[in-house]
């Protein structure tokens, strides 16, 4: 399926910067955060690449179920495959796009159930459930028409097949 693409410029308030916490590598990835106020919870991470998924069904769980490894069991057997081949599974973490490295979540998955904070790297996707989903993209409009004529490109390719 295709793919919608949001635009992000750079300087834009709700865009950081992610450091890749390997000293030999270091490279600044830009992301868009959410906010402690949004609703992105949970949320879950590729166990192979940067995407994430958040779904309202499972947000609704959160709040008629006690929060712990129960819920969180129940939650993971549901999570379907990533678009890239990988798995969304809870622990995964986003990874520096150079070196592969993760960016580390200091809690354990059951206490990440309720962290709003979702960070989603330039380039990765935000997968959901009743929203459609689309990938970010951070930076010039330039690079933003390229990945748009890219993508109608593989799309393109894909029909064929």
């Amino acid at each position: 399926g295709y793919m919608k693409i949001v635009h992000y410029e750079a300087n834009a308030p709700w865009i950081g910067r992610m450091k890749c916490p390997n000293p030999k590598c270091g490279k600044e990835t830009p992301a868009w955060q959410s906010s402690g106020m949004s609703d992105s919870c949970p949320h879950f991470f590729c166990d192979t690449c940067s995407n994430v998924i958040h779904r309202e069904q499972d947000h609704a769980l959160l709040y008629e179920n006690e929060i712990n490894q129960e819920l969180l069991d129940r939650i993971a057997a549901t999570l379907p495959d990533c678009p890239c081949g990988g798995r969304f599974v809870p622990g995964a973490n986003p990874k520096c796009p150079s070196c592969k490295t993760e960016y580390v979540h200091q809690w354990d998955a059951v206490k990440r159930l309720n962290v709003p904070f979702m960070p989603i790297l330039d380039g990765s996707c935000l997968i959901r459930d009743r929203l459609y989903s689309y990938e970010v993209c951070i930076g010039s409009k330039p690079k933003y028409w390229w990945r748009l004529f890219t993508n109608a490109l593989t799309s393109l390719g894909k029909g064929r097949s």
